[in-house]
């Protein structure tokens, strides 16, 4: 296999214009792709594609099994900057590994983490 990384992460949410607002706005990532039913943010070297979710009622399911990482270069003050735009985030956790990270969902439950890698704690 001659995989590279990753091309884009993809989520149905339930509300389409409440997630659109959450990723460009709340989080601050620059919308890229921006069609009725489909918007693309950019963050970092990264790309999230959100969807409406236009499955029948009883199909949908939101936020479970989802877990998404992404890196900073100051989780500090990603941290401190999303507290005051009214994100419910996580302690920042001091891991035995090298990270420092914090957790945080969207509104759909997808679950997030922002961490950094400072070295062997």
């Amino acid at each position: 296999m001659a995989v590279t990384g990753m091309f884009y992460s993809f989520l149905y949410v339930s509300d389409f214009e409440r997630s659109k607002k959450f990723y460009g706005e709340t989080l601050g990532w620059k919308l890229g792709t921006d069609e009725a039913d489909v918007a693309g943010f950019h963050f970092g070297d990264a790309y999230l594609i959100i969807h409406r979710d236009n499955r029948p009622e009883g199909e949908r399911a939101y936020g479970g099994g989802v877990y998404l990482a992404t890196k900073s270069d100051d989780v500090q003050g990603d941290h401190a900057a999303l507290k005051e735009r009214g994100v419910k985030v996580g302690e920042i956790l001091k891991q035995h590994w090298g990270e420092h990270q914090f957790y945080f969902d969207d509104p759909d439950g997808y679950h997030w983490s922002v961490g950094q890698h400072v070295g062997p704690s």
